[in-house]
């Protein structure tokens, strides 16, 4: 996927994994499914090329060690490495 200066930002994938982190660590302890989450962040939920580059996003973020998910509920969780990295940005 292109990330260049042309791509919307719903389709850049730093920019919705941002996005999701964002999200994520700042519902912490309340927790969300895969799809609850991605409805949140998704403002058109017929695109499914924006649904797809948000759930991959959060697989992405999973595989980095900054969510983790469980395989059976599919519910997403911010890693304490997440929740300092948030910490430590936002000051």
């Amino acid at each position: 996927m292109s990330t260049d200066d042309a791509t919307p930002p719903k389709y850049n994938p730093v920019l919705v994994q941002h996005a999701l982190l964002e999200e994520v660590v700042g519902l912490h302890p309340k927790h969300l499914s895969i799809s609850q989450l991605t409805r949140r962040i998704v403002a058109d939920p017929s695109d499914d090329r924006e649904a797809d580059v948000a759930i991959q996003a959060i697989h992405d973020l999973t595989q980095v060690g900054l969510f983790s998910c469980d395989d059976g509920t599919q519910i997403v969780k911010p890693t304490p490495a997440a929740l300092r990295a948030v910490a430590l940005i936002t000051g």
